[in-house]
């Protein structure tokens, strides 16, 4: 890969769980998405505006963290939207599952297509706070570099 960036992708949910537990309504305002391809962080309020860049053949994996405090950030699905675009990730995307490392917080990882496929895809990351029943959606995209 160019440029000294990793081959594979991880893409970070960092939630203002404090503001989101209150407004609960209102998610777009409480999560801001990076990673760590260099792409530019989303612009706060608007996750359908973040792209994010796999590599062809390798993984992309979804982990949160809390913007304040301790509470514990689970990623519980990730899935393609139905208008979503090319099929960069290969589905199904299994359930996430606790990683030791990652202070038990479920992180979930899907293969990326091994072959180059324009344009973006379009999709849902379910995620919740502390265990509990909620499931907050956010609607980002990803593209592949060719």
């Amino acid at each position: 890969m160019g440029g000294g960036k990793p081959a594979d992708t991880v893409i970070t949910l960092t939630v203002d769980t404090e503001g989101l537990m209150a407004d609960p309504n209102n998610v777009n305002n409480y999560v801001v998405l990076t990673d760590n391809q260099s792409d530019p962080a989303e612009n706060p309020g608007h996750p359908e505006t973040y792209v994010s860049t796999v590599n062809k053949g390798a993984t992309c994996e979804w982990q949160g963290v809390p913007k304040q405090g301790t509470d514990k950030i689970d990623i519980t699905g990730v899935f393609k939207k139905a208008s979503g675009g090319n099929d960069i990730l290969k589905t199904p995307i299994p359930p996430g599952l606790a990683d030791p490392q990652k202070g038990g917080r479920k992180v979930l990882k899907a293969k990326v297509n091994g072959k180059y496929l324009p344009g973006n895809e379009e999709y849902t990351v379910n995620f919740t706070i502390n265990d509990g029943p909620v499931i907050y959606p956010v609607d980002p995209r990803i593209k592949m570099n060719n």
